[in-house]
């Protein structure tokens, strides 16, 4: 089997709408492809890969998220450049995203937690600048 990398990964929310603005105008991501059959839905360009977004919003994620999260290790980690990481973390906060835990250094690189509206559990990963 060959196979050639992860397509996209897919999350539930509650409201598209919210994560949308969550996702593009926080985490800079485009919208890709909006689809209209089945559970309402879209997908993001995240660079090397997509994200889909699908709306369920009588789904009650919190207690799941938090078993798979919180006493486990699920969560989406997405990569940048060690030059970008504390200007990445200046405008989260600057637009009123809690960070949970970090920076904190993680094998060979540095990384920042925290959640999305939907409680969602991501981060953001740099790796270590390498000496010349």
């Amino acid at each position: 089997m060959q196979l050639k990398g992860i397509h996209h990964i897919a999350l539930n929310v509650t409201d598209l709408d919210r994560a949308e603005r969550f996702y593009t105008d926080v985490l800079g991501f485009s919208v890709a492809h909006r689809f209209s059959k089945g559970l309402r839905h879209l997908m993001l360009d995240t660079g090397n890969s997509y994200l889909a977004l699908f709306e369920t919003p009588n789904l009650d994620m919190k207690s799941s998220l938090e078993q798979l999260s919180e006493k486990g290790y699920m969560h989406f980690a997405f990569e940048t450049d060690p030059e970008e990481f504390i200007k990445i973390i200046d405008e989260l906060k600057n637009k009123n995203v809690n960070i949970d835990c970090g920076p904190v250094v993680r094998g060979e690189g540095e990384s920042i937690y925290f959640t999305d509206p939907d409680q969602n559990h991501l981060e953001i990963r740099c790796n270590a600048l390498t000496e010349s």
